[in-house]
């Protein structure tokens, strides 16, 4: 009995020792509150209010954005309305310790794959996304640090389609100081209405 009490508790440490730092390791910064009426609890978007989904996205690539909103990079044009309330969202935010805290955090949720919301032409989709996408973004749409490109895998398609959109007509990707903003805008004038829909098709299949 002395014996399988002391593996009964034996088995109970070694669990607390592996499930609770597992679980504080990833705790929500009281500032992702504000975060989850559009994003979702889990960061996982909102297609009805036009929210990308935001879990998985790296860290350097969301606090470009925090930071790109509350200086003015982004969010300026008047049909961005979506990005007028991230510019202020953003604005207060302390840019040491919030925006740190929640890149981390959003950068380590478990991201959930969107469900594919267009059709298309995989494999014209394939080429055309390799030929004007693939060289930053990656092959399979998984994002490129080194080119500060972000993950399109698991967005939302109709997300993409309106950045794609606000890209090619000026709404952003205009800022003097967002040279990656208008790399986007140049490429984005460069895929037509057909080319994109191959090219969203394949970005939902990675």
């Amino acid at each position: 009995m002395r014996v399988l009490s002391f593996f009964k508790m034996l088995i109970l440490g070694l669990l607390s020792i592996a499930i609770v730092p597992t679980a504080a390791a990833n705790e929500a910064p009281a500032v992702y509150a504000q975060c989850i009426a559009c994003h979702g609890d889990n960061g996982q978007g909102n297609t009805a209010l036009s929210s990308p989904a935001i879990a998985g996205l790296s860290e350097s690539y969301i606090t470009r954005q925090l930071n790109n909103y509350a200086s003015g990079k982004r969010g300026q044009h008047p049909e961005d309305v979506s990005g007028q309330q991230m510019v202020m969202i953003s604005k207060p935010l302390d840019l040491n310790k919030d925006v740190p805290a929640l890149a981390h955090y959003i950068a380590n949720l478990p991201q959930v794959k969107a469900v594919s919301q267009v059709s298309g032409d995989l494999k014209n989709g394939s080429r055309y996304y390799h030929a004007k996408c693939g060289a930053c973004h990656g092959g399979q749409a998984q994002g490129n640090k080194s080119f500060n490109a972000p993950k399109l895998a698991g967005q939302h398609s109709s997300y993409l389609s309106k950045q794609m959109r606000y890209f090619s007509s000026g709404v952003r990707g205009t800022h003097a100081d967002d040279k990656l903003g208008r790399q986007m805008a140049m490429m984005a004038k460069t895929v037509n209405e057909k080319e994109l829909k191959d090219i969203l098709f394949f970005i939902s299949q990675q």
